[in-house]
């Protein structure tokens, strides 16, 4: 390839996101066309990535939450102490015939003093709803702790 051709040119752009009319892959009967054309391996990847893209959102619907409740319970004096939070743990709970799962009641909060932990239960908040649906797409095992560091939006395990 010459390093001006059109085709060298468009390799060195930045992948910029393709734009499609949301009916393209919201309406049913164009969707079941697509879908039906794609080898299995296809589809897998299809599902793979909207797995992805549904993990991003509820995690950063999450991070979002978070940060709200967080700011809320220290400016309220909620906490055992008052250094700013920053990360947020998250143990799981198992009831008796149920896979584990995320609970927002089994908070524990890690302040910036590096020494300093309070136990926060954020039952009635959104994430009520949302940790159930992290759990459906990333399931986790008995005795995890998902780690959600406030500053940097990072998860771990």
């Amino acid at each position: 390839m010459m390093p001006n051709s059109p085709a060298s040119v468009l390799h060195d752009q930045p992948e910029q996101p393709v734009l499609l009319c949301p009916s393209a892959v919201t309406d049913p009967e164009l969707m079941d066309g697509v879908l039906s054309v794609l080898s299995d391996e296809q589809l897998l990847e299809v599902g793979h990535r909207v797995d992805r893209h549904m993990l991003q959102r509820k995690r950063s619907a999450i991070l979002a939450e978070l940060r709200t409740v967080v700011a809320e319970a220290l400016e309220e004096g909620e906490t055992d102490s008052t250094a700013p939070v920053t990360h947020v743990g998250i143990r799981t709970r198992t009831h008796e015939g149920m896979p584990p799962h995320w609970s927002p009641s089994n908070l524990r909060l890690r302040h910036a003093d590096g020494v300093s932990t309070s136990p926060f239960d954020a039952a009635h908040t959104e994430l009520e709803d949302l940790l159930p649906d992290l759990t459906c797409l990333d399931q986790p095992a008995s005795g995890d702790v998902l780690t959600i560091d406030l500053r940097t939006g990072a998860f771990s395990r």
